[in-house]
């Protein structure tokens, strides 16, 4: 065995936990925490403020209502390359991947601004998602890997926190830009400045920032053990521990062990394919088989309740607002309100109109502001993932069964309500980190990611072709979706129960 994977073992010698505890808690955790959770805020910017830049870009890319629905689930088909990125992650690190991943989401976000053919946004958003969208993963492992277990569930849930507030800051850049009126003429480009193309690249600018910032962390001192690295991973864990406000000198620690689960890795000499299958088939073989499809196919109930109503939010809103304005109309069901009085594109009736109402911006803040707010709360329970994750999807599966009312503030309100299993995604995320041996707990958790935007990218198609003629049964149908995920969750580990 070479140097580097050789182990010292003695009084100065601590598992790898204990070495994260004790470099304390401190500078270094929070900018982990802040960049991290600016990274999810940007990558849920540059996915689901999307929807608001299609729909304000309609009459200058000259869109029909196809192309809003193609355009819009754009983001999702991105997750395609999720099996790359974990891959990559696991295989080159975190601290690389994020790093890659960010700087070109954010050049070929700031491409699509400019974009003057619908067909050109959708390849560069195509692109640049199946970059940015790896950070809503890749920080899991990262923030998950380098906190201490005493505050990792509540770093988590507060960093899934920023991602819910992405909703807020977005709709609130709606709300100053899109109103806007200036129309700068670009020749040589071919097109016309306008606000949406502003509001646009300000969306964009975080996932810029959150690459600058990756400058200032280290890899993951966890991946760098797995990787028989001691000596590295236990230089940066003395670094974290003098960040945080320690002398070097004084950090306890002098030797990692490596935990007795964890076999060696090595990949020198190996092939691409060979080194692909150590890394993927211990995820599907027992006794790692059962784990990963539940926690699959509780990550894709949580991502698709909220994602598929999330993306079509502008529009549902927009549609349940103008509603007011039909006398008619003034006694009606939710889905009767929002799907009663629809003009089809095929008719001569229709016109193109990128104006969103401010009723709309308004709600749509406030729906940010709230689960921002409850994100929060939530954190302060964050050790009982499973008692969490139980409680939202009772919430969300009764919202859907209770949203077709025909009072307008109790449609709103449960509306938004169905879409709480966003909260839920930290509860899942904790999982991952605790029940996956490091080497695999990058791709594992990014898989999970891929096949949660894939059906989400199916659902948005599907809700839409589905939910204007069928509204009530897509509730319905919802709701017992969402319940037998809360059946699932009886079988996850108990809370109080030390998860090793």
């Amino acid at each position: 065995m070479g140097k580097k994977n050789t182990i010292a073992v003695n009084g100065d010698t601590f598992s790898y936990d204990e070495a994260v505890e004790l470099t304390g808690h401190g500078r270094y955790n929070y900018l982990l925490l802040f960049t991290c959770s600016l990274i999810t805020n940007a990558c849920a910017l540059d996915m689901f403020g999307f929807a608001t830049v299609v729909a304000a870009s309609s009459c200058d890319l000259k869109l029909n209502l196809t192309q809003l629905g193609i355009l819009a689930s754009a983001p999702f088909a991105g997750v395609l390359f999720a099996f790359a990125w974990g891959y990559f992650a696991d295989m080159k690190g975190r601290r690389r991947a994020l790093l890659l991943s960010n700087s070109v989401g954010f050049v070929f976000a700031l491409a699509s601004s400019f974009s003057t053919h619908w067909l050109v946004m959708l390849i560069f958003k195509i692109i640049g998602c199946g970059f940015s969208s790896a950070g809503f993963t890749l920080t899991m492992a990262l923030l998950g890997e380098c906190t201490g277990n005493k505050h990792r569930s509540q770093h988590l849930f507060i960093m899934n926190s920023f991602n819910l507030v992405s909703e807020l800051f977005s709709f609130s850049l709606a709300w100053l830009i899109l109103p806007l009126d200036f129309r700068v003429p670009i020749p040589w480009m071919n097109m016309v400045f306008r606000p949406w193309r502003l509001f646009s690249i300000v969306q964009a600018l975080p996932l810029g920032i959150g690459a600058a910032l990756m400058f200032c962390l280290h890899e993951s001192p966890k991946y760098l053990a797995s990787n028989g690295d001691y000596v590295k991973a236990l230089e940066v864990l003395k670094s974290i521990y003098e960040r945080n406000g320690g002398n070097r000198e004084d950090y306890p620690v002098k030797h990692l062990v490596q935990p007795p689960f964890q076999t060696e890795k090595s990949t020198e000499g190996q092939s691409f394919w060979m080194s692909l299958q150590q890394q993927t088939l211990p995820i599907f073989k027992p006794p790692l088989l059962w784990r990963t499809i539940q926690l699959f196919f509780l990550l894709t109930l949580c991502c698709t309740t909220n994602n598929v109503f999330v993306m079509w939010y502008p529009t549902i809103v927009n549609f349940f607002f103008n509603s007011f304005n039909s006398p008619d109309m003034s006694d009606q069901t939710f889905c009767e309100r929002v799907f009663g009085n629809i003009v089809s594109p095929d008719t001569g009736a229709y016109q193109c109109n990128d104006v969103i109402s401010t009723s709309t911006l308004y709600a749509g803040m406030l729906y940010g502001l709230f689960y921002f707010i409850v994100s929060l709360g939530v954190v302060k329970v964050a050790s009982r993932p499973k008692l969490v994750l139980i409680s939202i999807l009772l919430i969300s599966g009764a919202s859907n069964l209770l949203v077709n009312q025909r009072q307008p503030v109790v449609n709103m309100i449960f509306f938004t309500l169905l879409q709480c299993t966003s909260l839920g995604i930290g509860c899942v995320a904790s999982y991952f980190v605790d029940l996956y041996p490091t080497m695999h707990r990058g791709l594992v958790t990014s898989l999970a990611m891929m096949v949660a935007r894939l059906f989400s990218l199916v659902g948005v198609s599907v809700v839409g072709a589905v939910i204007t003629h069928h509204c009530e049964v897509t509730f319905y149908s919802w709701a017992v979706y969402v319940f037998i995920g809360a059946g699932v969750c009886l079988f996850l580990p108990a809370d109080r129960k030390s998860i090793k």
